[in-house]
């Protein structure tokens, strides 16, 4: 494991990653069976423990430069130019390498990537500048699901702020209601009509945008605090806590299918739903790890899932920018030909579809990292050690 890295987290991430692919995909199957498309369409929901396991990265990562570095602007601008030369290079070449993608469909008479929308140069630029989740045209149409990243970003800003509130957890249990008060207040006035009684609809910037997603960080970031023993696996968990947990993870899982799949009701409520739903699975998930861990004779298959969920977890940010370009190639090549199929060959085709996008998707990302990703990792470090300089002579001074 690397330094820093959390196993059961990178499990959570597996799992997210299949789930997001699997969604993307299941709209070229409409013959699959009914169980099997409702499951598909749940990982959509992927997203919300991405931006659990965020919050949780961010304030495990948070501490451990607090427990070094005692200055707090030293501690902001090391995590601001760590995210930044995490998330910023990747999506930057997502940018360029979307833009051809739309060009040259557009230039040859193809019809435009369904996975791209309208927009201009100005929506480009609120991408680049990591403002696009506050704009309808730029939040999602000029990287397909870099609304998410948007998001994220967003809580990036706030992320030291809170941080260092949560040194008084009065302070931080404020900080949280006034943020929950101004998520629905948002939503109040600008979707609802001046009212609580709105219908958000899926897939849309009501549904993409902060104040709906917003909420999810904020739960995570309680989760690392509530159980932080726990998520690093620090703490002995019995079979029946862990029960418990897995228990909790599926009552919030079938919450937030019901509200946000079977019913399509109440898009406002299911990512908070799919948060809760998160966090038990982490804490089941870790629990499992840590009794693993004792059991040194794991069968070689238990091996072999635990090195495949490492993988696609280190990878998640990678695949899910470049799975999109899979998922548009099979829809352009293949949509007629899946849409023909009956259930039985339509759930063949998609398990198999489905595994040759992640892998594939697996591949772009080991490149992009080797190419984009080494680089910029290597670059700051030399930034992040010359901040360190800076800040041990001016203490020293």
């Amino acid at each position: 494991m690397d330094k820093g890295r959390v196993a059961a987290l990178d499990a959570g991430r597996a799992l997210a990653i299949v789930g997001v692919v699997a969604v993307h995909l299941s709209f070229q199957f409409p013959n699959l069976p009914g169980a099997v498309t409702l499951i598909a369409r749940m990982g959509q929901y992927g997203v919300q423990l991405f931006f659990v396991i965020s919050a949780i990265t961010i304030f495990m990562t948070l501490e451990m430069d607090h427990a070094r570095c005692a200055d707090a602007r030293h501690v902001t601008l090391r995590f601001y130019i760590k995210r930044f030369f995490r998330i910023a290079p990747m999506y930057y070449a997502a940018i360029a390498v979307y833009g051809l993608i739309s060009y040259g469909a557009a230039r040859s008479g193809i019809e435009r990537a369904w996975i791209l929308g309208t927009h201009g140069p100005m929506d480009v630029l609120l991408n680049m500048l990591f403002l696009h989740a506050l704009s309808p045209t730029a939040i999602n149409n000029v990287v397909p699901g870099g609304w998410s990243i948007g998001v994220e970003m967003l809580f990036y800003m706030i992320a030291p702020l809170l941080f260092f509130l949560a040194m008084n957890r009065a302070r931080l249990l404020l900080a949280s209601v006034l943020l929950l008060g101004l998520s629905c207040a948002v939503m109040s006035m600008s979707d609802c009509n001046g009212s609580l009684d709105c219908n958000v609809a899926n897939n849309t910037f009501s549904y993409f945008w902060p104040p709906v997603q917003g909420p999810c960080f904020i739960i995570g970031m309680w989760a690392w605090y509530a159980f932080r023993s726990h998520l690093l696996g620090a703490s002995n968990v019995t079979r029946r806590v862990s029960f418990l947990y897995f228990s909790l993870a599926l009552v919030f899982a079938l919450a937030t299918a019901a509200l946000g799949v079977w019913l399509d009701k109440a898009h406002a409520l299911a990512p908070v739903f799919a948060a809760c739903s998160a966090v038990a699975f982490l804490l089941f998930v870790c629990s499992r790890h840590a009794r693993k861990r004792r059991d040194v004779q794991a069968a070689p298959r238990a091996r072999f899932i635990r090195r495949c969920a490492a993988a696609l977890g280190r990878e998640s940010y990678g695949i899910y920018l470049w799975h999109f370009i899979c998922v548009y190639m099979t829809f352009h090549f293949f949509d007629r030909t899946f849409g023909e199929k009956n259930g039985e060959t339509s759930l063949a085709l998609f398990g198999a579809t489905l595994i040759a996008v992640l892998v594939v998707s697996y591949a772009l990302s080991r490149v992009s990292d080797r190419l984009i990703q080494g680089r910029a990792t290597r670059l700051s470090r030399h930034l992040l050690a010359s901040v360190d300089r800076r800040f041990h002579l001016t203490r020293d001074a």
